[in-house]
């Protein structure tokens, strides 16, 4: 697998890992994960927000997913 496979969005992490998109983006929300903000510092997941705007477009790592939701169901 390439390296680049080690990150995704959130539509294709929910799809990898057969959840819920609503269930990945609930962990990218500060009120409902607080460990976010130590996840970004530590680059496991990041976001891009352009100025005056509230839409925030993220990156999740293989490395957060499996933290939050356990091994990739490969079947």
């Amino acid at each position: 697998m390439a390296k680049i496979d080690d990150f995704m969005t959130v539509s294709e992490a929910a799809y990898r890992w057969n959840i819920p998109l609503e269930t990945v983006k609930n962990r990218l929300k500060p009120s409902v994960n607080k460990d976010l903000n130590k996840m970004i510092d530590e680059g496991l997941v990041k976001y891009f927000q352009k100025p005056n705007s509230r839409m925030k477009s993220w990156i999740i790592s293989k490395q957060a997913m499996e933290i939050w939701f356990g091994e990739q169901n490969n079947t």
